[in-house]
């Protein structure tokens, strides 16, 4: 094995330097690039320690404008060792400077080729999906005033995504290049999403059943003179069908309009006020 050969150990260290740092350093010319570049640093140092120039040049490669969610840009971090050290045991073997400059372009160009997809994806399974299902789940210990309900989110979120991520960074090491477009062509992926969101509609259905409460106090005499209840009538017929009908309208509503988040507030509190006042509700 050559002495240029990343060790496992090596190229999780600098992972874990850039993902602990990631939204530290943070500025809109450059954004995650220091994070990236600090995290890439040791394994550099170690890969061009022959040849300080071209330390310093891949330190500025690295610097270069940045940005892709964190988790599942690993993927790109672990790639991205995999390329350098190619490069390093290239220039090792006397490459030419066409061949190494080339090399050098196809590393930044991957980076920046990459990580807007990965931070798409990143962006919608983690923070789109999996935090509000997550949280979704401890809604009930928190309704009851558990103190789970504050503790248990963010011990299950901080383990999950950094298993995820540890996954992803040495599959990306391991397949270079060809990992994201292993990960991308599986089917897994659309697969997960798939199944994370129908175990959401589940749950946005059992959240909805539970804490979306209507009735009507609407009553009349019967014929033999008691006291008849309208929601005893439809409870008989359909039961909870008023929240199912708010729920679904809010639903359509927002599917015809729009996420118009502030409008259907503002009109739930003035329609719950004014039903109330008049005593249909």
């Amino acid at each position: 094995m050559s002495e240029l050969n990343l060790k496992k150990n090596e190229v999780i260290k600098g992972w874990a330097k850039y993902y602990l740092t990631a939204e530290v350093n943070s500025g809109f010319e450059r954004l995650t690039a220091p994070a990236f570049s600090y995290g890439m640093s040791a394994i550099l140092s170690k890969l061009y320690k022959e040849d300080e120039e071209e330390y310093k040049k891949a330190l500025q490669r690295h610097l270069m404008f940045y940005n892709s969610e964190a988790t599942w840009g690993s993927v790109i971090f672990g790639m991205t060792c995999a390329l350098e050290e190619e490069r390093a045991i290239m220039l090792q073997e006397g490459a030419g400077s066409e061949e190494l400059e080339a090399s050098a372009d196809m590393i930044s160009n991957l980076k920046v080729g990459l990580m807007g997809p990965l931070a798409g994806i990143g962006d919608t399974i983690n923070h789109g999906m999996l935090r509000p299902l997550l949280l979704s789940m401890f809604i009930p210990l928190a309704a009851e005033g558990n103190w789970l309900a504050g503790v248990g989110p963010l011990l299950i979120w901080g383990v999950a995504i950094t298993f995820l991520a540890y996954t992803l960074v040495t599959k990306g090491y391991t397949l270079g290049r060809k990992s994201v477009v292993s990960i991308l062509k599986s089917g897994k992926l659309n697969q997960f999403i798939k199944t994370a969101s129908v175990l959401g509609l589940f749950m946005m259905g059992a959240l909805s059943s539970t804490y979306v409460k209507l009735v009507t106090p609407i009553s009349w005499a019967n014929a033999v003179g008691e006291k008849q209840l309208l929601q005893d009538v439809l409870n008989k017929i359909f039961p909870n069908i008023l929240p199912l009908l708010v729920v679904f309208g809010i639903y359509f509503y927002i599917k015809k309009s729009g996420p118009k988040y502030v409008r259907i507030l503002v009109s739930i509190l003035v329609l719950s006020v004014v039903l109330s006042f008049f005593g249909i509700v």
